[in-house]
């Protein structure tokens, strides 16, 4: 029997004024829950076409939070009016943070009412406001900004699960001489689509997803913009540069986190991830690498495989909380 899921969808206010679409599936309300999940989707993508994934971890008794990154989906568009645009990267971890802040305030507050209400000893106390551990997942460029989140220390994270972590790319001559080019054309011209776009078919091997995600209304896979471009190349010198990311006795290196990638990923730069796994300073770290999947792993014919890993993986770490029986 399908479980009833509780479903939360509406619009936030971000720092500066925009506003943002936000949805959220819960378990139903007397189901023992483990942890609630902020999930972070790529660039050209969108929150809500990922809730086949969002339902399976309901199932395994994970809350999900979710939300359209600016210029994408049905959030707002920014002064350029321009889909799957970056003007600045920073806004993208100012509104995560501001999201998961909403969501704590007031998506929180119905979800999990009767879990606070029943949750630990004493359940009579009405000032007690006790909250699921809160564990922080990104794919693909979602994992860039989310690894941003994590060392902006606004939240507390008890994990991080990366997929198809777009974090680092290997150098060459022709990568840095464009690099170069790029912060003043990006300066001159930002919305000008002119770095190649991702190629369609290196996306999953899944014939009927790739018509389904071409189909899609609100995904973009036309040319980048330069500004995005440059945005997201200093989001990652930055993250390869933070000394916080090797320090293991920094507040990023105690989240436990998890890198779930494939091994024919023609998208992301796998090098790239591993070198900067390689780096942190985390004691509980785990890269998995599936054999033969393309980008993106939560949609590879072997989908059913990747989310028993990352499902045990999770359980294991997040015991069920159930509620008292007073």
């Amino acid at each position: 029997m399908p479980l009833r899921l509780r479903h939360y969808e509406g619009r936030f206010p971000n720092r500066r004024k925009q506003t943002l679409f936000y949805f959220s599936l819960f378990p139903p309300e007397k189901m023992p829950m483990r942890a609630v999940v902020l999930c972070l989707h790529g660039i050209g993508d969108h929150c809500r076409r990922n809730v086949k994934l969002y339902e399976r971890l309901c199932r395994e008794g994970f809350g999900v939070i979710t939300y359209d990154l600016l210029n994408h989906g049905v959030s707002d568009l920014d002064q350029h009016k321009t889909r799957a645009h970056v003007g600045d990267f920073q806004y993208l971890v100012d509104d995560t943070n501001d999201f998961i802040t909403f969501a704590k305030r007031s998506i929180y507050t119905d979800a999990l009412r009767y879990w606070r209400k029943h949750y630990g000893r004493d359940g009579t106390d009405p000032f007690s406001r006790p909250e699921l551990p809160l564990i922080i997942a990104g794919t693909s460029f979602g994992s860039l900004v989310g690894l941003h989140t994590v060392l902006a220390g606004e939240h507390t994270f008890a994990a991080a699960v990366w997929g198809s972590p777009t974090v680092g790319v290997t150098w060459n001559p022709l990568l840095w001489a464009e690099s170069k080019l790029a912060k003043p054309l990006a300066a001159i011209m930002p919305t000008a689509k002119v770095v190649p776009a991702v190629q369609h078919d290196l996306l999953c091997r899944d014939p009927k997803f790739l018509r389904r995600f071409k189909a899609d209304p609100l995904t973009s896979m036309d040319m980048m913009t330069t500004r995005t471009g440059h945005e997201s190349l200093q989001a990652m010198i930055q993250l390869q540069e933070d000394k916080r990311v090797t320090d293991p006795n920094s507040a990023f290196c105690a989240v436990p986190t998890l890198f779930l990638a494939g091994s024919a990923d023609g998208i992301s730069d796998q090098q790239a991830a591993i070198k900067f796994f390689g780096t942190m300073g985390n004691f509980d770290k785990e890269f998995k690498l599936f054999d033969g999947l393309f980008h993106m792993v939560y949609e590879e014919p072997e989908k059913e495989d990747v989310f028993r890993y990352l499902a045990s993986g999770c359980t294991a770490g997040f015991p069920l909380k159930r509620v008292s029986k007073i």
